[in-house]
């Protein structure tokens, strides 16, 4: 069953999604992009049509079209918490001066510029195409883990599936170090450090993106699902979701915090912290594509000879 969608599409001045296009794109494969200026959407209700909104950047969504300063390009580099110390350890060994640790959790953060406009977006299926996760941690939470579950250190807190990508950032733009446990990849991060989720399409079409921190929808701030209504994504563009939306042209910045200060635990929902998850939903094309070939196919002169008549009729 196809859905059409609310969607907006946000511009965060202060730091936003960097839309990356044709050659631009060879960070992909190297898999260390830069972010310095964002884009995203976020949804509403069902409706057989709707407007979404679409970001102030430099591409068109929806007929709507805006123009912005192209970033500046930045170093990728590990946030000011690990300069000169590298990425945390994760071998089996706690480091000197280890605490046990409860783990990090996303607050609810200071008000960020982030507006949005609307474009329409109709999703060709109800569930995802594509599902990409993260977990975050400290680094003695990552070493704990560690030592019981073995791992690996990860350069970038990043994943892709195909051409399709989710990586953590931190407030300079470059992505966070990560590590590799039991299969899954975590972003190590510290108490009170900014964060964003990145995203990157690089592909021909344009895909809904619905975002969640711990569990947690990250445009409404309820419990997060396949049905709600996210960001879309342009062909060829990259973007990053900046906090919780509060408003058109607000949200509350995302930043690692204590347990017990994480937004999911003061809403009473803190099972699911420590997680990030971004759902990719392919548009759906109009184009029939069986009467494109029926019709490439078409004949103008389908009986080059005369055929015999039909048999008479015997009344």
């Amino acid at each position: 069953m196809t859905r059409t969608s609310l969607i907006t599409l946000a511009l965060t001045v202060s730091l936003g999604a960097c839309a990356h296009k044709g050659a631009e794109t060879s960070d992909f494969a190297a898999g260390t992009p830069n972010y310095a200026k964002s884009s995203a959407t976020p949804s509403g209700s069902d409706l057989a049509e709707a407007e979404a909104v679409a970001p102030s950047g430099g591409a068109s969504f929806g007929g709507a079209t805006s123009s912005s300063r192209a970033p500046a390009p930045m170093e990728d580099s590990a946030p000011a918490e690990y300069a000169g110390r590298g990425d945390a350890s994760v071998g089996a060994e706690a480091p000197p001066q280890h605490r046990p640790s409860r783990g990090l959790g996303t607050s609810y953060g200071e008000t960020r510029y982030s507006h949005v406009h609307s474009t329409t977006f109709r999703r060709a299926n109800s569930n995802p195409d594509v599902v990409l996760s993260m977990r975050y941690n400290d680094p003695n939470g990552i070493n704990d883990l560690a030592s019981i579950r073995g791992g690996a250190r990860q350069p970038h807190a990043a994943m892709q599936s195909g051409a399709l990508r989710l990586s953590l950032v931190g407030e300079g733009g470059g992505v966070l170090p990560g590590a590799e446990i039991g299969g899954d990849i975590y972003a190590i991060g510290g108490v009170g450090q900014r964060y964003m989720i990145a995203v990157e399409n690089h592909t021909s079409e344009r895909y809904e993106v619905v975002a969640s921190v711990d569990g947690l929808d990250v445009i409404d701030g309820g419990d997060a699902g396949f049905q709600k209504r996210g960001y879309v994504v342009d062909p060829y563009t990259s973007f990053v979701i900046e906090g919780w939306r509060t408003s058109d042209d607000t949200v509350a910045a995302f930043r690692f915090s204590e347990l017990e200060d994480s937004y999911a635990e003061r809403k009473g929902k803190g099972r699911n912290v420590g997680v990030v998850g971004v759902a990719f939903f392919q548009e759906f094309d109009p184009v029939d594509y069986n009467e494109l070939r029926r019709r490439e196919g078409a004949d103008p002169f389908p009986n080059r000879y005369a055929p015999p008549p039909p048999p008479r009729r015997v009344y």
